[in-house]
């Protein structure tokens, strides 16, 4: 959204035909000249706000398009190479991610090319947008002044903070988010046991400063609530129970969102699951506990996907006869699902895989269990899990499969095995990978549907240039010779935004960058 200045006081006849209007009451002098009713005039105490989404995405990608043109123009650029990395992170930065795959960020729209942006939000948009183009590419000199300019961000938001007036300002707690983000980019799938929350945390203390109650509609909220759903993960990650703030988020939340919609009260069951990982790991609940509490969770769960209908309503398609079928489905299970779109293909996942994490426990539980329905209640959660399994199997072919299923995403054109794909396609892939790990990393998994599994991450690693799908068939392959790892651990992996290698040629970016780019990291 975009203040577009105090409106005019004219009438609407002079508005339209750009004329001076007098303003005389009851009529201005132009109407009564002409013989026609004079509207009146308009209240100046109004703002006018437009939505510029489209706006900023088409130049954003028109900025991008004039980079590939100067590099024909004026080879010369190269000596401020710094400068134009920037200008390109930024502009990549706002068309991919804050304009198309996640709503959370919208609020940076606002400082897009605005004289009055705080410096620390300035410097954070630079850190992340060039931590950002570094992933694309990896383009070592991007992330060395990515980091450059995360150290100057940090340093201006402490300074912020120790003024109470500005460490209560929206400003600052969007900085804490921008400084989160920069260290989800960064961070190396090494990272995957020391993971670092601190920004989160801080973020999470401005709210409880400035007081969950001022946070507004719009904007304002969904930074919020991104938060919140960034704490679930932190906690779940660390086996922490969630912090009772979340929890007076969503009530504050409550009185702008459809309470009905599936995904609140998938997002709502996901802090009882959180809540039940954090018991769980401190050792204190008897089996017969862990099974009951469980299997509630479970059938709230089943009770969304139930009646998430038509809010997230998916077409099934059935195949037979193709001559390549085992490459596009499991074995024995010859259907696939197409999605309205990416957000609902997750939230779908989601839900699966949480109900097949919850599935595990209770047949682990059950084991040591001395309640007599143990075996019935460990034979239905198998059960529960291989139909979980079997759906999001029959999500993967629409975003993976480029010869069949997923062929209507290639740019037009495309032929054969070689071709290129589009952003917003990888972006459709990317959003598998964990669940793919879900998937695999299930002891109850039949083994032609691991097998498959293990395949389509081959694919996506190699095929899509997918380094997090690297790193996790590398957790996969570890945990044949020790013990599994955590799933929501292993989510440390994924966590990190959009880190996949990509070519400049695949970005279709300037050919100077390649000049710039490192073997990947």
């Amino acid at each position: 959204m975009v203040f577009r200045g105090r409106p005019s006081k004219a009438c609407e006849r002079c508005r339209e035909r750009r004329l001076l209007c007098d303003q005389q009451r009851p009529n201005c002098s132009s109407c009564i000249r002409m013989g026609v009713a004079c509207t009146g005039y308009r209240d100046t105490t109004t703002l006018r706000i437009s939505d510029q989404t489209d706006f900023v995405r088409s130049k954003a990608m028109a900025r991008i398009n004039i980079a590939q043109t100067r590099q024909y123009i004026a080879p010369t650029k190269i000596r401020h190479l710094p400068q134009d990395l920037q200008i390109l992170g930024r502009d990549m930065f706002f068309t991919y991610y804050v304009s198309d795959f996640s709503r959370t960020w919208d609020f940076l729209l606002q400082y897009l090319d605005s004289p009055g942006t705080p410096e620390h939000i300035t410097l954070g948009i630079e850190a992340v947008s060039l931590a950002f183009l570094s992933n694309q590419v990896s383009s070592q000199t991007a992330k060395d002044l990515g980091r450059r300019k995360y150290c100057e961000a940090l340093r201006k938001i402490n300074i912020a903070l120790q003024d109470p007036k500005t460490a209560m300002a929206t400003s600052t707690f969007e900085g804490a988010l921008l400084l989160d983000l920069f260290e989800k980019i960064v961070k190396s799938p090494s990272d995957i046991n020391t993971s670092r929350h601190a920004h989160v945390e801080g973020a999470l203390a401005l709210v409880k400063l400035r007081g969950v109650e001022t946070f507004k509609e719009g904007s304002e909220m969904r930074a919020l609530m991104g938060l919140s759903l960034n704490v679930t993960v932190c906690s779940l990650s660390t086996g922490r129970a969630i912090d009772d703030v979340v929890r007076q988020i969503r009530e504050h939340a409550a009185q702008f969102v459809d309470t009905d919609y599936p995904k609140w009260k998938l997002s709502g069951l996901m802090l009882e699951v959180t809540d039940l990982a954090a018991e769980t790991r401190k050792g204190t609940m008897s089996s017969e506990e862990r099974v009951r509490k469980s299997v509630e969770i479970d059938q709230k769960l089943a009770a969304v996907a139930l009646n998430a209908s038509p809010a997230w309503t998916y077409e099934r398609k059935f195949i037979s006869g193709h001559h390549n079928l085992q490459n596009i489905v499991p074995d024995g299970f010859p259907i696939y699902d197409v999605y309205p779109n990416r957000m609902i293909t997750q939230m779908w996942n989601v839900l699966r895989l949480t109900r097949i994490l919850l599935c595990e426990e209770i047949v682990e539980s059950c084991v040591t269990s001395s309640d007599p329905d143990s075996d019935q209640q460990s034979d239905r959660a198998k059960l529960t899990i291989v139909d979980m399994i079997q759906e999001i199997c029959a999500s993967v072919p629409q975003m993976t499969n480029c010869e069949f299923a997923a062929k209507h995403k290639l740019p037009s054109g495309s032929t054969g095995s070689q071709h290129t794909h589009t952003m917003p396609h990888v972006l459709d892939v990317y959003i598998l990978i964990f669940t793919l790990y879900v998937v695999a990393w299930c002891r109850n998994c039949p083994a032609t549907a691991y097998e498959w599994t293990v395949k389509q991450l081959h694919n996506i690693a190699d095929h899509f240039g997918i380094k997090e799908a690297a790193a996790i068939l590398d957790i996969l392959r570890k945990q044949e010779l020790e013990d599994r790892v955590d799933p929501w651990v292993a989510f440390n992996v994924y966590e990190s935004v959009m880190m996949w290698k990509r070519t400049p040629e695949q970005l279709q970016l300037p050919k100077w960058l390649a000049s710039t780019s490192e073997t990947a990291l």
